[in-house]
């Protein structure tokens, strides 16, 4: 349900490179991905963006526009934002994964 909105909000426009395509056919790219401790960052809206394939997979999430443009849609100190919540302990249990379902689901209805 994440994943899908995300590409669905952005409406398959890569955040990297301006792509435009059918947002099945995007990613949802993470700019802090889970692998390097970003399990609560997941997710997070400002963290995740719809990507090309090329861009999320091929350029590794062609981080260094990702920032870029993070900067210019949130402000200057989102990427200190990241970084300082990335470090914080956030695990989900099973009830908080439900809740994010059934918000996804209500967010997808209204897009």
């Amino acid at each position: 349900m994440f994943s899908e909105y995300i590409r669905r909000r952005d409406k398959g426009v890569c955040f990297t490179c301006g792509k435009r395509d059918e947002w099945k056919n995007m990613d949802a790219g993470h700019y802090i991905p889970k692998s390097v401790g970003g399990s609560n960052l997941y997710f997070n809206e400002k963290n995740v963006h719809a990507q090309c394939t090329a861009c999320n997979r091929f350029r590794h999430g062609n981080l260094h526009v990702y920032a870029l443009r993070l900067r210019e849609k949130y402000g200057n100190g989102i990427l200190e934002w990241l970084e300082a919540y990335r470090n914080k302990s956030v695990p989900y249990n099973k009830r908080e994964l439900e809740i994010l379902i059934d918000y996804y689901k209500k967010q997808l209805s209204r897009l």
